[in-house]
C-alpha cells in the first residue's frame, strides 16, 4: 500500500477542461496544488510518478471507467477518492461507494461546496481536526498493539500508522468500541453510513470495507485478519485476542 500523503496536492481527473478550469481556480484560492488528467490511463500514469492527497474522479473517461479507476486505487494506494459525475442515479452512487469512494458530488455542482467537502474529508483523513484539550487520550481504543485514537483519527501499530479512508476508520472504530457485539450489515449501513431507507442498502459495501481493513491490519501484524469475524448470513462482530 502506498503510503505517506502531501497535504495539499490534488489530481482532477476530468475530460471536460471547463471543469477542470473551475475546480483548479478554487483549489488554488484555498492553496492547494492542482494537477490534471484529462484520460485514466493519464491519471495511473501521475500516481505511480508522485503522490496526491485527494483525487476527484469523473465517472465517464472516453478510455478507463472512473469506477475501474476507483478499484484499483483501493487496491494500490491509501488516498480519498470522491466522484465529481453526471451521474445521477441511486445506483451508481451506492456502486462508488461500494469501490471504496468517501463521497460522491452530482454535476452540475457548487465549487465552493466542493472546496469545502475537499477541506472536511482531508482534515479528518490526515488527523488534522482538533483533539479534545483537556484529554488527548480520550476515547482511544488499544487492541494488542493496534491503537486507535478518534481524535487523530489515525490507526497505529507498534506507532506505525497504518493509512485508512474516513469510512475505513469509522467502521473499524466503531467495531472496536463495541467489542464482543455483533452487528447485522443493515445495522452497520445505518450506523456508519448513515442509510436510511431500505432501498438505498447495499451490504456488499460492508463486505468490501471489511475486506480492506483486515487486509490493512494483517500487512503489518500476522494474524489479524482474524479480528473481524465473520457472522455468516448475518453480519461481524470484533473479537478481542485472547
Amino acid at each position: 500500500m502506498i503510503g505517506t500523503l502531501p497535504q495539499n496536492r490534488i489530481l482532477i481527473v476530468d475530460d471536460d477542461e471547463r471543469v477542470r478550469r473551475l475546480l483548479r481556480m478554487y483549489l488554488e484560492n484555498e492553496h492547494f496544488i492542482v494537477e490534471e488528467a484529462s484520460l485514466g490511463w493519464q491519471a495511473l500514469s501521475k500516481l505511480h510518478h508522485d503522490s496526491y492527497a485527494m483525487i476527484i474522479l469523473d465517472w465517464i473517461l472516453p478510455d478507463i471507467k472512473g469506477i475501474e479507476i476507483c478499484h484499483y486505487l483501493r487496491t494500490n494506494f491509501s488516498i480519498p477518492v470522491m466522484f465529481l459525475t453526471a451521474k445521477s442515479e441511486e445506483g451508481n452512487r451506492l456502486e462508488a461507494f461500494k469501490a471504496g469512494a468517501d463521497d460522491f458530488v452530482m454535476k452540475p455542482f457548487s465549487p465552493r461546496e466542493v472546496v469545502l467537502r475537499i477541506k472536511t474529508m482531508m482534515a479528518r483523513y490526515n488527523g488534522l481536526v482538533e483533539p479534545a484539550p483537556k484529554d488527548h487520550s480520550a476515547g482511544e481504543v488499544l487492541i494488542s498493539t493496534i491503537l486507535i485514537n478518534p481524535a487523530s483519527r489515525r490507526v497505529t501499530i507498534e506507532d506505525e500508522e497504518i493509512h485508512m479512508t474516513p469510512k475505513e476508520f469509522d467502521l473499524l472504530y466503531h467495531l472496536a468500541t463495541h467489542s464482543e457485539i455483533a452487528f447485522s450489515r443493515q445495522e452497520l449501513l445505518r450506523i456508519v453510513w448513515k442509510v436510511e431507507h431500505e432501498e438505498d442498502l447495499d451490504y456488499r459495501t460492508v463486505d468490501t470495507h471489511v475486506k480492506r481493513l483486515r487486509d490493512k491490519l494483517s500487512e503489518h501484524v500476522p494474524n489479524r485478519e482474524d479480528l473481524i469475524h465473520t457472522l455468516w448470513g448475518f453480519g461481524y462482530i470484533l473479537r478481542l485476542p485472547h
